[in-house]
Formats: structure tokens, sequence, C-alpha cells
């Protein structure tokens, strides 16, 4: 490849037109009627999701540290 080539698709890359690119091998579905973004007001979970998510991780942690404490003092 030139390196001229080499630019243009670099450049095509890292700029808005690589969005725009992506954007064309997303399939359209004539059932959708409205974009579904966050940006656009439509947020799928609850916020306390947000906060739940988090927690179940720390829950889980601990309950895996408990397990192999119990485990070490037998």
């Amino acid at each position: 490849m030139s390196a001229t080539r080499v630019f243009k698709v670099e450049l095509l890359r890292v700029t808005p037109a690589a969005g725009f690119a992506v954007q064309q091998t997303l399939p359209r579905y004539a059932q959708v009627l409205s974009v579904y973004e966050p940006s656009t007001g439509y947020y799928p979970l609850a916020p306390w999701v947000g906060l739940a998510v988090p927690c179940g991780y720390a829950v889980l942690a601990f309950g895996l540290a408990v397990v192999r404490l119990r485990g070490r003092d037998a």
C-alpha cells in the first residue's frame, strides 16, 4: 500500500466518517419506529440498577471471602 492510501484509511478510521460507515452496517427493522437511545430519553433500566450491580459484586466478593476463610480455619 502506498503512503497516501494508508493515510486515507487511517483518517477514515478516526474521523466521523468512520462512525457513519459503522452505522450503515446496522440492520434497519420496519417495526422499530423510533431511535431508542439515552440521548433521546430512553433508559432501558431503572436508575437504581446502576447501584445494584456493584452492590451485587460486593456481596459476591464478601461471600467468596467468607467461604475461603471458613475453609482455611477448618
